[in-house]
């Protein structure tokens, strides 16, 4: 800032700006006594965004310096607001002591905190993950990324081709840090995408191979990345993301992150990996509406009862297990649950006793803990404890649960230890004196007895004052410039005994000292400090006996998660009536009265339930016809979610389930314009079916639904027939697939293709009306029923009426011309171009004018006479 062009600089404000120009990134907050200040353009943001006021510095001058500022005792409630905003906070505090200070108080920047790197229990939302994502696009190769929970320590990393948006819709991520270098535009297409995601750039050096790697080796005090799955050069990505957003948080907190004790790899052949696509269409985490809670499966499925479980479950759903040894475990565990309810309440009573343990030890080893939250660690490992000893009661000593806690350490004598010495009243900060209990430290009770006794003194030295002066008023007093004093108003100032010594003038006081006074003060405040130091020694005593033991409690909160999932899991199933699920290798997916998971606890009324058989062979692929709002929505996802909540661990909601493992679950399921983008609705629904072909196996699981729909009826049918040939090509993957759709001539492929099955939503029409059944059976619908669901909507009834009289045309023409329909070739290669399969051929090239014009007609806008008068025309145009 020029000095002759702007306001004339302070030094406090010189200081201010030399700190703000080492943080250009970051909102400043400047700490001035007890309140944080911000000045310039962060004092407007501030007032912008924490909704403080607005002021300014020198406001009679030229040039006022906008200012805004914040109690120190409430800054997370600021912090949270701009961390929500996506505004990165760096927090300037006085690093020496006011009193002490020769001149400008010095102050630094001790903390950097950014929407994806916070800790403190207010500025993280639930029990939800806060994970901070690197990402490392891979060019010609797999894309690397690792997540960090700074809140937690958790830390894990690993490689595949996934997009960012992806990652970011199957993890809980609240920030993205990529190089900076990357352009521009890459940079807004993903804030495009993802509008409410911060994306933060990062220093290009920390994600060069050889950089990220020394970074891990040096956090960790190891030789090389072994002991981390990452020492194969193959895994260079996977390893650099890690290195970077490692690198990142301790640039931030400027010192070693403390609690991150470990790191994993997380293979791609060990997870059942949904994409964005999957979870949106799904409603795993979210309802369309983006909106979390009600509507969404994990609301509807989660009984957990600590944070950890809670987690886990969100892992579980994004990325579900794959090995069944792992999967027959947990339904093992589920089932022997269900069977003891007593052992089960027991434990579940037990786990409600555990805190976020995992959070909470995070904060310690971090020296971000305060007294009171200290003791819910000592309440917690109690919980713990008591939960090692409950679990293998009578006839579970062989329960996977007991396997669990096997694996976690003895802090029955860390917990004692935590309570005995936090006293059972503490406070939340050590800022409040007394968190130390009585009896932990002989000279801690000897300096709270003298700092007892002297205040006694001095309560009797002011009556003694008030009796020996005859000052009624005179009061003992205390600041922390001037100390103990006695204070004697104006009023009695004649009465003053010789022996005070004036300290202070005020409007309608005096105050004094006596060297009577001054001993008891000296007295006071040396029992002060020294307790005071005492106590935060005991305090940093504790801390390092947890920080020490955290990669113990990281085991064991892990465990913790485990168990309070497979018994949430376990409660679930009783209160939803699920069956186990029978999971095995085969390709059969075959499902006893079916229901939906979310839709049932929605309705008012018994879910109807369907049956469902797919398989490799002879059910591999299902075609579904049937009227809208008939259902097939539902039975689509209900498939796919079935198959998911059995491989996730849990019970599924059916009457009995055989499901052979999948590998991976694509839903393609209704798309919207992405204007954003610049991206159509068709686009959409092409890109999406696209990544599906490319990317299915044998063992995936295929969910479409009216592929086709969004461009015209002769495009959208050809395209729908060649998928169909291309899932049931012998020469493909041949996954399991069911396809619903309004495409009727796709149900003569059950004639053509081996493999491919019609199923139907039964509906009965009686008295013009149709009642929909929402049943699964064989075969195929022959109608779509689309007019009788305009009636329903309220449509003309001249409309419907000459609605109908143009279907009853058009299935003449569509009967007429079917049998000109032949698959394909049955041996088309397999690879991201289809050959040309043959055209298909409905109508005459004279009608197809006239259809294309029918198709585009909007019959909700059309009167009955405009109707006959386009008709008119279009006849006329054909005899021509």
């Amino acid at each position: 800032m020029s000095k002759s062009n702007g306001p004339k600089l302070t030094p406090m404000l010189t200081q201010y700006l030399d700190i703000k120009s080492q943080h250009p990134g970051s909102l400043l907050l400047f700490r001035m006594g007890d309140f944080y200040e911000t000045f310039f353009e962060d004092a407007k943001v501030l007032s912008e965004v924490a909704g403080v006021t607005l002021t300014s510095r020198d406001a009679r001058s030229d040039h006022p310096v906008p200012l805004a500022g914040v109690p120190y005792h409430s800054i997370d409630t600021y912090l949270t607001r701009l961390l929500r905003a996506g505004i990165t906070v760096a927090i300037c505090e006085q690093v020496e002591d006011p009193a002490q200070a020769k001149g400008l108080v010095k102050r630094a920047v001790v903390e950097v905190i950014s929407p994806g790197t916070a800790t403190a229990p207010e500025l993280v939302d639930s029990a939800s993950g806060h994970f901070c994502l690197a990402w490392v696009p891979g060019k010609n190769e797999l894309d690397g990324w690792a997540l960090l929970d700074a809140s937690t320590g958790e830390f894990r990393c690993g490689q595949e081709q996934a997009t960012l948006e992806s990652l970011c819709q199957r993890h809980a991520v609240r920030e993205v840090i990529v190089r900076e270098s990357t352009d521009s535009a890459t940079i807004r297409t993903w804030q495009s995408a993802m509008p409410h995601m911060v994306i933060s750039l990062a220093n290009d050096a920390w994600f060069h191979p050889a950089f990220a790697r020394q970074t891990i080796l040096d956090h960790f005090e190891v030789a090389n990345l072994t002991a981390f799955g990452l020492e194969d050069s193959d895994r260079t990505p996977a390893a650099t993301a890690a290195g970077a957003v490692l690198r990142y948080l301790g640039s931030l907190i400027l010192k070693k992150p403390a609690q991150v004790t470990s790191l994993r790899f997380a293979s791609r052949a060990d997870r059942l990996v949904l994409d964005e696509e999957t979870l949106r269409n799904l409603e795993i985490f979210r309802t369309f509406r983006g909106e979390t809670g009600e509507g969404s499966l994990i609301h509807h499925i989660d009984e957990t009862l600590t944070a950890m479980g809670r987690r886990l479950l969100e892992q579980r759903l994004a990325e579900a297990l794959t090995n069944l040894d792992q999967i027959n475990l947990w339904h093992s565990g589920i089932d022997s649950a269900l069977q003891d309810r007593p052992w089960r309440e027991n434990l579940r009573s037990i786990l409600r006793k555990i805190g976020d343990l995992e959070r909470l030890a995070a904060r310690a080893a971090s020296g971000r803990i305060g007294p009171s939250a200290l003791r819910q660690v000592g309440f917690s490992l109690t919980a713990l404890h008591s939960l090692q000893v409950a679990a293998p009661e009578k006839e579970h000593q062989r329960h996977p649960i007991v396997g669990w806690l096997s694996e976690v350490a003895d802090f029955e004598e860390l917990s004692e230890i935590i309570l005995q010495r936090i006293s059972e009243d503490a406070p939340a900060t050590v800022r409040k004196p007394g968190f130390i209990a009585d009896g932990v430290h002989p000279e801690l009770d000897q300096c709270r007895a003298i700092s007892n006794d002297s205040k006694s003194f001095l309560a009797g030295l002011q009556k003694q004052e008030r009796e020996r002066t005859g000052i009624s008023t005179l009061k003992v007093g205390f600041n922390r410039v001037f100390g103990y004093y006695f204070e004697v108003t104006k009023k009695h100032l004649d009465k003053v005994p010789d022996n005070f010594e004036q300290k202070q003038t005020l409007v309608n006081a005096c105050r004094f000292h006596t060297p009577e006074l001054k001993q008891a003060e000296t007295t006071i405040l040396e029992a002060e400090e020294k307790a005071d130091g005492l106590e935060t020694e005991i305090f940093q005593e504790l801390i390092t006996l947890i920080t020490n033991q955290l990669g113990s409690i990281h085991v064991a909160c892990q465990q913790i998660a485990k168990v309070d999932l497979l018994l949430g899991f376990a409660e679930s199933a009783e209160k939803n009536q699920y069956c186990r699920p029978d999971c095995n290798d085969s390709l059969e997916l075959s499902i006893k009265a079916g229901r939906h998971p979310v839709v049932e606890q929605l309705l008012d009324h018994d879910f109807i339930a369907n049956d469902t058989l797919c398989d490799g062979t002879d059910h591999q692929v299902l075609v579904l016809t049937g009227p809208n709002m008939g259902g097939k929505s539902t039975y689509l996802r209900q498939v796919a979610l079935i198959t998911l909540m059995a491989q996730a661990g849990g019970f599924v909601p059916a009457q009995s389930a055989s499901i052979g493992i999948a590998d991976r679950i694509f839903t393609r399921v209704g798309a919207s314009d992405n204007l954003a983008r610049g991206e159509s609705t068709f686009y959409m629904e092409m890109s999406e079916t696209a990544n599906i072909l490319h990317q299915m196996s044998r063992r995936s699981l295929v969910i479409l639904d009216e592929i086709g729909r969004g461009t015209s009826t002769y495009d959208g049918l050809s395209l729908a027939w060649a998928i169909t040939e291309f899932l049931n090509n012998p020469a493909g993957p041949r996954p399991r697939s069911v396809f619903a759709t309004h495409y009727h001539q796709l149900t003569e492929l059950e004639n053509e293709l081996p493999g491919l099955v019609n199923l139907r939503l039964e509906v009965k029409e009686w008295e013009g009306k149709i009642i929909f059944l929402h049943s699964v059976g064989p075969g195929r619908s022959d109608k779509s029923y689309g007019i009788h669901v305009a009636r329903l909507a309220g449509l003309p009834e001249t409309v419907l009426q000459r609605a109908q009289d143009i279907l009853s045309s058009l299935s003449v023409v569509d009967q007429r011309d079917l049998p000109a329909l032949r698959p394909a070739d049955r041996e088309l290669p397999i690879n991201p171009v289809i050959p040309n399969a043959g055209q298909l051929s409905l109508f005459r090239e004279a009608e197809r004018d006239a259809l294309d014009a029918l198709h585009d007609l909007d019959l909700e806008k059309i009167s009955p006479m405009d109707a006959f008068m386009w008709l008119a025309k279009i006849k006329k145009q054909m005899d021509d």
